[in-house]
């Protein structure tokens, strides 16, 4: 199965492409109305010097529901006595974009203010590091044209914990702009049992001459947890939320769901041959 996942936020990204990929049953569970959140954030800042994005959403209201987006928040990321004000893309709804660009610095505090219908949220961050990118491998599917990738990604590593964001594009090929797919592979200082005897997973089959882009995020552990405790939920546990789970860890005050990170990020981009 291969998706576009453009303008999806992502924290469902994040669960969908989980989901997409495993080859198991999964169910869907709801989580009951008075335990839902009020806000939602998705906020990763990184050290690439540009327009930073939070996004800001509540949970579904409804199976295969759109997610609501928030509006009218007010959103401020603050260090070493400077603001930089955030404010919503007229066209699209929940998205707060930086007024300005700037970069996330290395060993300041990151503190970010949400303002939204009388309640106020907050959380900070610091830089996490990054290491180098391992080489991208590839793989051939028997005597064919077509690749899917080869295990460059480490399950587990006790010294660096990182975030593999992995796009592929082939529409140059097929002049079809739904031959693209986005995938993601983290790697852990842990693992869970689960992990030990995870299911197998749909490959991305994706012909010679494609183009590839992996940006590798460095995490801070709380912020792995976050994301290992999703894994675990979704794709290690073979089930699908209709809302997150409520032990899912977050950073973000007032009862909010989600995380705000500041994440170190390395880049490369490859054409498959």
């Amino acid at each position: 199965m291969i998706s576009s996942f453009r303008h999806i936020p992502l924290l469902f990204v994040l669960l969908l492409s989980l989901v997409f990929v495993s080859c198991e049953d999964f169910v869907i569970r709801d989580i009951p109305a008075e335990a839902a959140p009020d806000l939602v954030v998705e906020a990763i800042l990184t050290n690439e010097l540009r327009f930073q994005e939070i996004k800001l959403s509540q949970v579904y209201q409804e199976r295969n529901g759109e997610v609501p987006r928030v509006s009218g928040a007010s959103v401020l990321v603050g260090t070493n006595g400077i603001a930089y004000e955030f404010s919503e893309v007229p066209d699209q709804s929940g998205i707060y974009r930086s007024k300005i660009p700037f970069a996330v610095i290395d060993n300041l505090i990151y503190h970010l203010q949400i303002e939204w219908e009388g309640k106020t949220y907050e959380a900070t961050s610091k830089l996490s590091e990054v290491g180098p990118l391992p080489e991208i491998t590839f793989r051939r599917l028997g005597r064919t044209d077509n690749y899917t990738f080869g295990d460059f990604v480490p399950i587990l590593n006790a010294n660096q914990q990182a975030m593999y964001e992995v796009y592929v594009n082939w529409s140059h090929l097929t002049n079809d702009s739904t031959s693209q797919a986005l995938t993601y592979f983290y790697t852990f200082s842990s693992i869970h049992v689960n992990e030990l005897i995870r299911p197998e997973k749909e490959q991305i089959i994706f012909p010679e001459g494609s183009i590839v882009i992996v940006r590798k995020y460095g995490l801070n552990d709380d912020f792995a947890d976050f994301l290992f405790s999703m894994a675990i939920e979704t794709e290690w546990d073979g089930k699908f939320y209709f809302a997150l789970s409520e032990n899912l860890p977050t950073n973000i005050s007032n009862d909010a769901w989600g995380f705000f990170s500041t994440c170190a990020v390395v880049t490369d981009t490859l054409v498959v041959q």
